[in-house]
């Protein structure tokens, strides 16, 4: 509880020498984990789940990439509280890294519920559009039929 109590105080937060992280920081560990395992299992299995969709396959990947790297970070802060790592066992660091992480989620959250399905649609209307084009002729082709010279 005395973690708690000074949890509003600066200089609770920028410590430099905090001392030996608290149980709860275990939960920080699991979250932690999870997450980037989470994060390397969908960035590795994108093209299984999405095939050869191109808007699909890049949304996946940047949402995976965004929460792998957010939770490794989490991870190596709160391996740096454990460890008591100067300048890495900051409590800010672990603090910032888990709203960063939260916030992420519920972007996506957001996202997936209200743009992702708009942004699909519209790139499967460009990708239809693209493919009922006519092509454009090469321009050796396009000038039509060149006239040979007479010979001399």
């Amino acid at each position: 509880m005395e973690e708690f109590a000074n949890f509003f105080s600066l200089f609770h937060w920028f410590q430099l020498r905090p001392g030996p992280a608290p149980d709860v920081y275990w939960g920080f560990v699991a979250f932690y984990v999870l997450g980037l395992v989470a994060s390397a299992a969908y960035f590795f299995t994108v093209l299984q789940r999405f095939g050869e969709h191109a808007y699909r396959m890049t949304v996946a990947r940047r949402v995976a990439l965004a929460g792998g790297i957010l939770c490794a970070l989490g991870l190596a802060f709160v391996a740096g509280r454990f460890l008591g790592i100067l300048y890495l066992s900051l409590r800010v660091w672990v603090y910032t890294t888990t709203i960063g992480t939260v916030g992420l989620g519920a972007y996506l959250v957001y996202y997936f519920l209200r743009r992702y399905p708009t942004s699909l649609q519209a790139f499967d209307a460009e990708q239809l559009r693209q493919r009922y084009l006519p092509r454009p002729r090469p321009k050796a082709a396009a000038a039509g039929p060149r006239r040979r010279k007479r010979a001399r």
